[in-house]
């Protein structure tokens, strides 16, 4: 199989070649083209033909969906395209779905999870098996770098994608954002409409109630479309995750999601700080 033909465009230049550096370590990627403004991005993409663009949601003079009208206007077929952001409004990610995007990833970006994404889009068997390996010399470097925070954020990411809650939606940002916090102190299960909740609308400009019901439905969707009851299936009585049959309550789901994850981060802390 030919490599994947990828074009970035990011206007933050050490970014830019962040992304770069973490997509060059795998040998079924090839990068063609890197700019930082919107302009150059459509005249690059139409010049080189890329099998995909990953995109930054803001860039000078054409942001990500004014690339994407330009490039439907001159293009009979488009690559994939994956915008980035570290914007996690509802309205930019509707905004660059509507716009004709494949996938919108928000910041900072998880190398396993960019790879994963970019093999289901391009229909990459080899890429899928490559993003799931159990270690690549260049991933564990970059996970060191990396603050605890972060580490954590990437794993609840990581779990969310396994089991296949819509990316997305805004539920999963407040999940996510929940299962952190949770993680980080179980008291607050205990009170989570009072402060759980609460304090992950406070990170988004939001009410309590909205973080509820986003999540609710991003779990609602997930078990009715039956994404849930495969990763069951398939993972059987091997997995340390027991998802129930029926859907899960927010509660229930962001708790579950809470203690599956808590382990790795103990374990990741007796390596770092020796504590524990």
């Amino acid at each position: 199989m030919d490599a994947i033909r990828i074009i970035i465009a990011e206007n933050d230049e050490k970014q830019r070649k962040e992304l770069a550096r973490l997509l060059e370590g795998c040998p079924m990627l090839s990068i063609v083209g890197e700019t930082g403004e919107g302009a150059e991005a459509v005249r690059m993409v139409i010049a080189k033909r890329p099998d995909l663009l990953i995109c930054n949601m803001i860039l000078p003079f054409y942001d990500a969906p004014a690339v994407l009208e330009q490039l439907h206007r001159q293009m009979e077929k488009l690559p994939k395209v994956v915008v980035i952001s570290s914007v996690q409004q509802e309205s930019y990610i509707s905004k660059a779905f509507q716009s004709g995007a494949d996938e919108y990833m928000i910041k900072p970006l998880n190398r396993q999870l960019l790879l994963r994404r970019m093999g289901e889009l391009m229909e990459s068997s080899e890429l899928l098996a490559y993003a799931d390996a159990p270690a690549h010399p260049a991933a564990e470097a970059e996970e060191q770098a990396l603050s605890r925070e972060e580490r954590l954020r990437q794993a609840i990411s990581a779990l969310f994608l396994k089991i296949g809650l819509p990316a997305h939606l805004l539920g999963y940002r407040f999940a996510l954002e929940a299962v952190l916090m949770l993680v980080e102190d179980p008291k607050l299960m205990k009170n989570r409409t009072k402060v759980l909740y609460p304090a992950v609308a406070s990170l988004h400009d939001t009410s309590a109630f909205c973080v509820e019901r986003a999540i609710r439905h991003v779990i609602t969707l997930t078990w009715e479309r039956g994404i849930a009851e495969r990763f069951i299936k398939e993972q059987g009585q091997n997995s340390r995750l027991h998802l129930p049959v029926d859907r899960p309550t927010s509660g229930e789901f962001i708790a579950l999601m809470a203690e599956y994850i808590r382990p790795r981060r103990r374990g990741s802390q007796q390596v770092t700080d020796g504590q524990h």
